[in-house]
């Protein structure tokens, strides 16, 4: 019995194959960074609402005033706490019970108050009015930065909005 063609690939076919893996990767790369920017910066955002979510609800559970701080200084990038007031209504890292501690984000914050305290009720007792925290992951593109509003009550909700120049 004679034996069939050789199998394997011809150069024609390695070419085409080549170019189809070049130009998949050529729209695939691009979409990727934007996908992982994306998660980055929802993940950051939702960190930053369930703190003022916990620290709502831990104010109401203890009838107390419970204070979301940066942990240098206003820098909220390096990492926030949620701390229990001892009574005094003024924040104080060696009295008040710390709470939870919040390690540092990727994302850069541009805008955001130096400190929040939630009163026993829920609401925002400092400041008085609402606020907003602006987040913009690395490379911010088209819509991806947020913005977080924290209202007078005290609610927090997160929405997109266009990247800052």
């Amino acid at each position: 019995m004679a034996k069939d063609a050789a199998s394997g690939f011809t150069l024609i076919e390695l070419i085409v194959l080549v170019a189809i893996i070049a130009i998949i990767a050529t729209v695939g790369i691009p979409s990727f960074n934007n996908l992982l920017r994306d998660t980055t910066i929802r993940s950051d955002g939702n960190a930053l609402v369930g703190t003022i979510n916990l620290a709502r609800s831990e104010a109401i559970r203890r009838s107390a005033l419970v204070w979301i701080a940066p942990t240098n200084d206003s820098d909220w990038q390096a990492g926030w706490d949620i701390r229990v007031d001892d009574g005094d209504r003024s924040l104080d890292a060696d009295k008040d019970e710390l709470l939870r501690h919040f390690n540092a984000i990727d994302s850069t914050i541009l805008s955001s108050p130096t400190r929040l305290s939630i009163a026993a009720n829920g609401s925002l007792a400092s400041p008085t009015s609402s606020v907003e925290f602006h987040i913009a992951p690395e490379g911010c593109q088209n819509d991806e930065q947020r913005r977080l509003r924290v209202e007078v009550s005290g609610r927090a909700s997160l929405s997109r909005m266009a990247c800052s120049d």
